[in-house]
C-alpha cells in the first residue's frame, strides 16, 4: 500500500474482507441516488471507511492495486463502473458519476478483471447521456484534460484488444447504436483504426453484423480504417458472406484486400466465397474481376480456389473460374493434384461429369501426382462408378500409365476387387469388367504371384459366415413369402370354378371357367414357375445355413437361391399381371392396360439398367448427347 502522504485522491477497488457494512455504496450507485452516494462520501472517513460489496467482498477508497486472484467472484468493477452500466437514463446516475469522478479521477479509464472501463459499460449499456458526460468528465480534467485526455480515455481497449466502439457496434437497438457510434467517431476517429491487426476492428465487426450504414459511417469519419479481423482475416473475408454490394464496397475503399491470408488456413477471401458454391457466384465474379490472380494463390495445404470448387461439387463455381482465369484448371497442390484429381478423390461425379461437357483442357487428363497418380488411378481406387465411367469413355485417357509403385489403374482395379458374396453389379466390379473390357494392361511389377500374395485380398471365412447368416434370414423370409402366395393362386384361380359341366362336355364341373383362354393359360405357367422357383430358392437358403456344409459350397447355395428368388419375383409378377388382364380387359381395358404397363416397367426396368450401365462402359456414344444433358441439370 501507498504510502498516504502520497496520494491525491481516494482509490475505489474491491479486495476481500470480513466486515459489518452493509453495502449502502453500491446500491447508491446502482440507483443513482446522488445524495446517499454524497452522504457516504462525503468526509474523509468515509473516504476511508471499507463498504461490503457483496459476501466476504468490500469497496476500499484507498487501496490502490489488488492482484486479481484474490476475488475470483466479482469481475473487479469499481463504481464508477457500476454507475456506467446503468441503462436508465437520469440526472441522477450522471450527479453520481460526477461526484466518483471528483473522489477518484483514475476510475475513469480503470479496467475490472476482464480490461473493460467504465466507458465499455455505457457503451455496451446504450447510454448515450452517460458516455457523452463521462467523455465531458475526462475533457474537463484539471492539469491534464481536453482532447488528448479524451483520446486516452476512449483508445483503452480491453484484454480482447476492443473500444467502446465495440460494445457500441454490438447494440440491439439501430438507432441508439447509430447514434452512440457517431458520437465516438465525432470525438475521436481514430477508434476505428483499433486495432490494427490479428483483431477485431470496429470494420470488421459491422461487416459481420450486416451493418452497411455502420461501415460507410465508420470508412467516412475516417478513411484509413483498419480492415483487421481474428487470426489475422481482414473484413473482406466475412465481407464476401455478406452479399455482392457489401464485396464491392470493401473492394473499393481497398483493394489489396483479396490477397491477404488468414492465419489458420492460408484462405482468402476467394477460398471462402467458393467454399460455400453457388450462393456466391455474384461474389465469385466481383473478385475475379477486380483481381485475377487471386485465383492462383493457394492456401497452407497448397489448395486453390479452383480445388476448393471442386471439394465442394460446384460446377457453376468451377466454370467462373475458367472463364475468368483459364490456365488455373492446370494449377496443383502440394500433393501435385489437379482440381480433376481432387475432384475424384472426394467423390464428386456431378462436378467431374460438368466439367467433360465443357470440354476444355484434355492435357490434364493424364496428369499425374506426386504418387504417380493420373485421375482414373484415383477413380479405380474411390471406386466411384460415375466418376470413372466419364474418364474411360474418354478417347484420350490412357489406361495404362504406371504410378509409382508400378501399377496402372487394372492393377488397382484388381486389388480392390471384394472377395466372397458380393453383388455382380457392384461397382469395383464393374470398374475391373470395363477396365478388362477396354483392353487395360497390367503394371511392372513383373510376377503375377507376388502381386496377388501382396495385394489381392484372400476370403474370410468368418466374415463370409457371417454374411451368409445374415443374409439368408432375408433371402429365406421371401421366398417362403412366394411359395405361400403362389400356392394360394392355384386354388383360387381368376375367374373362378364351373359349377356344373358344360353341354356336350362331361366332367368340366370344377374346372377353371377360363381355362381355354390363351392369358390364363400363360398365367397358370408363370405361377407355376414361380412356385417351383421360390421352393428352390428356400432349399438352397436352407442348406446354405448349415455350418457343417463348407463355405465354398454354402456359398454357391446362397448365390443359387438368390437367382432362384429372383426368377420367383418375376415370375410372380407376370402371373399378377396376366390375372389382373384376362379377368379385368374386358370390363375395364384402360384401367388394365395401364395397371399392366406398371407391373411390365418392374419386370424390364433393371434389365434396363444393366444394359445402360453396359453400353457406357464400352464407350457406347449413342446416350452421349442425353447424358451431358443430364450432368449439366444436376449442375
Amino acid at each position: 500500500m501507498q504510502p498516504a502522504e502520497s496520494r491525491e485522491e481516494a482509490k475505489l477497488e474491491v479486495q476481500p474482507h470480513q466486515h459489518q457494512h452493509p453495502p449502502e455504496l453500491l446500491m447508491a450507485a446502482r440507483a443513482g441516488d446522488w445524495a446517499k452516494l454524497r452522504a457516504i462520501l462525503r468526509n474523509d472517513d468515509a473516504a476511508t471507511r471499507p463498504v461490503v460489496f457483496a459476501p466476504e467482498v468490500v469497496v476500499d477508497i484507498e487501496r490502490v492495486d489488488i492482484a486479481v486472484d484474490r476475488v475470483e467472484t466479482l469481475e473487479l468493477d469499481s463504481i464508477l463502473h457500476v454507475v456506467a452500466a446503468s441503462s436508465a437514463v437520469g440526472h441522477g446516475r450522471l450527479t453520481c458519476a460526477t461526484m466518483i469522478h471528483a473522489k477518484a479521477k483514475h476510475l475513469l479509464d480503470a479496467g475490472n478483471r476482464n480490461g473493460d472501463t467504465p466507458l465499455h459499460y455505457a457503451a455496451r449499456a446504450g447510454g448515450i447521456e452517460m458516455l457523452s458526460h463521462l467523455i465531458s468528465l475526462a475533457r474537463a480534467e484539471p492539469g491534464g484534460g481536453g482532447d488528448a485526455r479524451v483520446n486516452e480515455v476512449l483508445r483503452k481497449t480491453n484484454k480482447q484488444g476492443e473500444t467502446a466502439l465495440h460494445d457500441a457496434l454490438r447494440l440491439g437497438d439501430k438507432k441508439s447504436m447509430k447514434k452512440m457510434v457517431n458520437k465516438l467517431m465525432e470525438e475521436d476517429a481514430e477508434l476505428a483504426c483499433i486495432p490494427r491487426e490479428n483483431a477485431t476492428s470496429p470494420l470488421y465487426l459491422a461487416v459481420s453484423l450486416g451493418l452497411d450504414e455502420i461501415a460507410d459511417l465508420l470508412h467516412s469519419k475516417n478513411s484509413d480504417l483498419s480492415y483487421s479481423g481474428p487470426d489475422g482475416q481482414n473484413a473482406l473475408h466475412i465481407g464476401v458472406l455478406r452479399g455482392k454490394a457489401m464485396t464491392k464496397k470493401l473492394l473499393d475503399w481497398n483493394n489489396v484486400l483479396t490477397k491477404q491470408v488468414d492465419q489458420c488456413t492460408g484462405s482468402t477471401p476467394l477460398h471462402i466465397a467458393i467454399s460455400w458454391g453457388s450462393r456466391c457466384k455474384a461474389v465469385i465474379k466481383l473478385l475475379l474481376e477486380r483481381d485475377e490472380s487471386s485465383a492462383f494463390q493457394g492456401d497452407n495445404l497448397g489448395l486453390f480456389p479452383i480445388h476448393v470448387a471442386a471439394m465442394r461439387n460446384s460446377w457453376s463455381t468451377i466454370r467462373i473460374l475458367l472463364k475468368k482465369a483459364p490456365t488455373c484448371a492446370e494449377l496443383r497442390d502440394t500433393q501435385g493434384q489437379t482440381f480433376l484429381h481432387v475432384a475424384i478423390k472426394n467423390q464428386r461425379p456431378s462436378m467431374f461429369g460438368g466439367w467433360h461437357s465443357h470440354k476444355l483442357f484434355p492435357s490434364i487428363l493424364n496428369v499425374q501426382d506426386n504418387d504417380g497418380n493420373t485421375p482414373l488411378h484415383l477413380a479405380a481406387t474411390v471406386g466411384n462408378q460415375w466418376s470413372f465411367y466419364l474418364l474411360i469413355r474418354n478417347p484420350k485417357v490412357q489406361l495404362d500409365l504406371v504410378n509409382n509403385l508400378g501399377q496402372t489403374p487394372m492393377d488397382i482395379a484388381w486389388k480392390m476387387v471384394p472377395q466372397g458374396l458380393n453383388y455382380v453389379l457392384h461397382p469395383r466390379n464393374r470398374i475391373y469388367v470395363l477396365l478388362k473390357g477396354a483392353g487395360a494392361k497390367t503394371g511392372t511389377y513383373g510376377r503375377c504371384d507376388l502381386f496377388l500374395n501382396r495385394h489381392v485380398q484372400q476370403i474370410n471365412e468368418k466374415e463370409e459366415e457371417k454374411k451368409i447368416t445374415d443374409s439368408s434370414q432375408i433371402i429365406g423370409i421371401g421366398s417362403v413369402l412366394i411359395v405361400t402366395v403362389a400356392f394360394a393362386a392355384a386354388f383360387t384361380l381368376p375367374g373362378g370354378f364351373r359349377t356344373e359341366d358344360l353341354k356336350g362336355k362331361p366332367n368340366t364341373a370344377g374346372i377353371a371357367v377360363l381355362a381355354e383362354e390363351p392369358v390364363f393359360k400363360a398365367f397358370i405357367v408363370f405361377n407355376t414357375l414361380a412356385l417351383v422357383c421360390s421352393g428352390l430358392a428356400t432349399m438352397n437358403v436352407m442348406f446354405a445355413g448349415v455350418p457343417a456344409v463348407d463355405i465354398r459350397t454354402r456359398m454357391s447355395a446362397f448365390v443359387i437361391s438368390i437367382v432362384f428368388v429372383y426368377i420367383s419375383a418375376k415370375s410372380l409378377a407376370a402371373a399378377f399381371m396376366l390375372g389382373l388382364y384376362v379377368v379385368m380387359a374386358p370390363a375395364a381395358p384402360v384401367t388394365t392396360y395401364i395397371s399392366c404397363a406398371i407391373v411390365a416397367l418392374f419386370l424390364f426396368l433393371d434389365v434396363a439398367w444393366f444394359i445402360f450401365m453396359v453400353a457406357v462402359g464400352e464407350r457406347s456414344r449413342f446416350i452421349d448427347p442425353l447424358q451431358e444433358y443430364f450432368w449439366c441439370k444436376i449442375t
